[in-house]
């Protein structure tokens, strides 16, 4: 029984190690005034892709930085997504689809923007406010009546996830499911 204690305390920690190495790992890459951050490479793509970002997220693929990210086009009715290095904004790959019904709450959100004349990175920054952070990941959703943008966020002090409602521009409560 000792035995299976001292191993479930050693794999524990060393797992503990290995996400604490990864958070560093990221925010340092963030940190690399090398790359666009994710705020400076949202507004560029904005000005330079037909439609409205849906979704954004990063990725390190062989230790660079990808941003992946996904923008609604409601006038084609499509869907795109794309990946770009963050170290100079070259695109890597681009998809598109035809929207689809499980794009349905994104959607919502996204005709709601259009709606208030918002662009992805005006909410972004209207959402963090003062806080001084990098996006891990951005997503436009749409539940209970509500269309919000739901942040991930990480700097220093570590990890943090925030809602804005697109309606009111107001922070909204995180809600908490076991």
């Amino acid at each position: 029984m000792a035995r299976w204690l001292v191993g479930l305390v050693l794999i524990s920690s060393s797992g503990f190690s290995a996400a604490a190495w990864a958070e560093a790992s990221i925010l340092e890459l963030l940190s690399d005034e090398g790359n666009l951050t994710p705020q400076a490479f949202l507004l560029q793509v904005e000005q330079d892709y037909p439609g409205i970002i849906s979704e954004f997220e990063i990725d390190v693929v062989n230790g660079e930085l990808i941003y992946e990210l996904s923008m609604i086009d409601t006038s084609a009715e499509t869907i795109t997504e794309f990946e770009f290095r963050a170290k100079d904004g070259r695109l890597v790959t681009q998809e598109v689809a035809r929207l689809e019904a499980d794009d349905r709450d994104e959607l919502i959100a996204v005709n709601l923007m259009e709606d208030k004349s918002l662009t992805f990175y005006t909410l972004v920054v209207k959402a963090m406010k003062d806080k001084q952070a990098f996006i891990l990941e951005a997503q436009l959703d749409h539940d209970l009546g509500i269309s919000y943008l739901e942040l991930k966020l990480i700097n220093v002090d570590g990890k943090s996830k925030l809602a804005f409602d697109i309606k009111t521009l107001r922070p909204l409560p995180l809600l908490k499911w076991n």
